[in-house]
């Protein structure tokens, strides 16, 4: 059984409760077996912090009741999954104004709005296209076939898990940790220093160790540049 609080590693595979159709999952095998395998994505068991909410409701609250290496399914109705269908969520615009923004749109195309959200085109048909800002599964129940990979229980290994969350999976073996009780050094390697948006990172790993870790806790970056990345820009 786990807390609030707690971290734990998933493999998870999600289908859709009415076809059977499986969507996304933690598992390269899995993602090949039903044609969803993404070259670019790293398939690995996932970093989930209970009583976060950054994973969807009904699946959160179904990972409290059980205990490392338990496998199970776990089925999600839409208002614990991705939403009710809301009809008021379906727009028409023109078709040249998506021509304009150099998109050709098609039936089941999936759109990124200007506000960050998706949209699915629908039909085109007469100069107009219908657009659905629902999300994709909204409406749909779902399926979370998931087992427990792993707790960490240890605050330098806690460390590591955000560190990979934020940094990328490799980062744990190349940022340089000094670990206190209430203090955190870490020393951002050469390759890191000129990454886009690094500030940003940084503020929000920082932002999980005091959430996660310890309020009372300071994190201190150290940066160091030589003649190679300095010449690179």
């Amino acid at each position: 059984m786990f807390k609030d609080g707690d971290f734990i590693y998933i493999d998870y595979t999600l289908k859709i409760k009415d076809n059977g159709k499986v969507v996304d999952t933690t598992i390269e095998e899995e993602a090949k077996k039903n044609e969803i395998y993404e070259s670019d994505k790293k398939y690995s068991p996932q970093l989930v912090i209970l009583g976060e909410h950054r994973v969807i409701k009904g699946l959160e609250e179904g990972l409290y009741n059980l205990n490392v290496g338990d496998e199970v399914e776990l089925e999600v109705p839409p208002e614990k999954g991705f939403g009710e269908r809301d009809p008021g969520k379906v727009r028409v615009v023109p078709l040249s104004e998506l021509r304009r923004q150099k998109v050709d749109p098609y039936p089941n195309m999936l759109l990124r709005m200007a506000d960050g959200g998706y949209a699915t085109v629908k039909s085109v048909s007469g100069g107009r296209v219908v657009l659905d800002l629902n999300h994709p599964y909204a409406g749909k129940s779902l399926v979370y076939k998931v087992k427990v990979v792993r707790a960490i229980e240890d605050k330098a290994e806690k460390v590591k898990a955000l560190l990979a969350r934020w940094f990328g999976l490799e980062a744990p073996e190349k940022f340089s940790l000094d670990l206190t009780e209430n203090s955190l050094k870490v020393n951002v390697p050469l390759e890191y220093v000129l990454v886009e948006d690094l500030g940003l990172m940084m503020r929000m790993f920082a932002k999980d160790v005091l959430t996660f870790i310890g309020q009372e806790m300071v994190v201190e970056f150290t940066e160091k540049f030589d003649k190679s990345i300095l010449s690179s820009k």
